[in-house]
């Protein structure tokens, strides 16, 4: 009878931690992208919707200089490695921080029209270069755990 119980918190255990692993990266990326817009609409004002289309193209540029550092082309697969990673590698302190902290930056020095666009895709490059560090520091793909 007591074994149910702990069934059922094991499997709920298992099931949050797929949860949380497989979100840790959009997790990140949504607070980037909101506290960035955030920072900017504060430095810029409210933008007009051309100014909203050049921050998601600046974020969208941004994702692929990565992607191409990365893998080198677009035409190549991804998700087959091993992408296990200690849970304190997906806090995101840092890469959020420096994503943020670098448009906060742009934003004193650089105006509207070029700082949407600019501030997007530098928050981009960061936080997904800098969560590649952290993942690295946390272990991502070692088999020496169990």
């Amino acid at each position: 009878m007591d074994e149910r119980p702990r069934s059922a918190l094991g499997r709920y255990r298992s099931d949050l931690r797929n949860v949380i692993g497989s979100s840790a990266s959009a997790y990140g990326y949504t607070l980037t992208v909101w506290s960035t817009g955030s920072v900017l609409s504060h430095a810029y004002g409210l933008p007009s919707p051309p100014l909203v289309f050049s921050f998601f193209l600046g974020a969208v540029v941004g994702f692929v200089v990565v992607g191409l550092m990365a893998f080198g082309g677009v035409t190549v697969e991804f998700g087959k490695q091993s992408n296990r990673v200690q849970l304190w590698g997906s806090f995101r302190f840092v890469s959020v921080g420096l994503a943020v902290g670098t448009a906060w930056f742009l934003s004193a020095h650089v105006p509207s029209m070029p700082g949407w666009p600019l501030g997007s895709l530098v928050a981009t490059v960061c936080y997904f270069a800098v969560v590649g560090a952290e993942n690295a520091a946390a272990g991502v793909g070692s088999d020496s755990r169990g």
